[in-house]
């Protein structure tokens, strides 16, 4: 079972306007929330159970106007998100539409992606140079037979690797390659210059914060001292 997790990214900096939206959910709900500060012009959400409930980011959605992205990954191979602008879905993508159950042809064209109607949101991100292209690249998904082919290349490796040779460097494990969804979650992110994505509430509040920037400015929501 690989890693899963969930969080919402909204392009605002004011933190009491996201904390006051985030606590009449957390009263609703009955859920968990962390928020971190504004970094790079993003505030991020973390809701509890993983974050993996797409109706808490469509209801922050109704209440916010502005650019929203709900990322999600499932066991290190499912990368799926949703995009909102104006209180509207504007775009949802899913690796593999097929992964939980087959779906229509209608349904995973719907899921594709549509990386132009990011062209405004690119051109509110400062000093960045990630361009149309770069976004369909990264969801670009392999096809069965080259993944195969790369699995073959990591088991290889690994088998090497327990074998103690002493040619096998770990760094060329092809890791982000045979499990696409970590890299495509990572790359997406880095491409519209959000931190903190690859993390979920479980995940920071047993202390996985070694890597997470500005961590001491976290909010809890409620707060845990009340």
């Amino acid at each position: 079972m690989g890693t899963s997790y969930g969080s919402i990214h909204i392009r605002s900096t004011d933190t009491e306007q996201m904390a006051e939206i985030v606590k009449s959910l957390a009263a609703q709900e009955k859920q968990k929330f962390l928020i971190s500060p504004c970094i790079n012009g993003w505030i991020s959400v973390y809701p509890s159970g993983l974050g993996y409930d797409s109706n808490i980011a469509a209801a922050i959605a109704q209440q916010f106007p502005g650019h929203l992205l709900y990322l999600t990954l499932y066991d290190d191979n499912l990368f799926d998100y949703i995009y909102y602008l104006e209180h509207k879905l504007v775009d949802e993508y899913s690796s593999d539409p097929d992964y939980f159950e087959t779906v229509s042809r209608e349904e995973k064209e719907r899921l594709r992606g549509k990386p132009e109607v990011f062209a405004d949101l690119l051109t509110e991100l400062p000093n960045n140079q990630t361009t149309i292209e770069d976004i369909a690249k990264v969801l670009t998904v392999l096809s069965k037979e080259e993944r195969e082919k790369i699995y073959q290349k990591n088991l290889e490796l690994l088998q090497r690797l327990q074998a103690r040779k002493n040619d096998v460097d770990i760094s060329k494990l092809p890791y982000d390659e045979v499990f696409q969804g970590v890299g495509q979650f990572s790359g997406f992110a880095q491409l519209f210059n959000i931190s903190n994505a690859s993390t979920c509430y479980e995940y920071l509040q047993d202390e996985e914060d070694e890597e997470i920037e500005r961590w001491e400015e976290f909010v809890h929501i409620p707060d845990p001292s009340t």
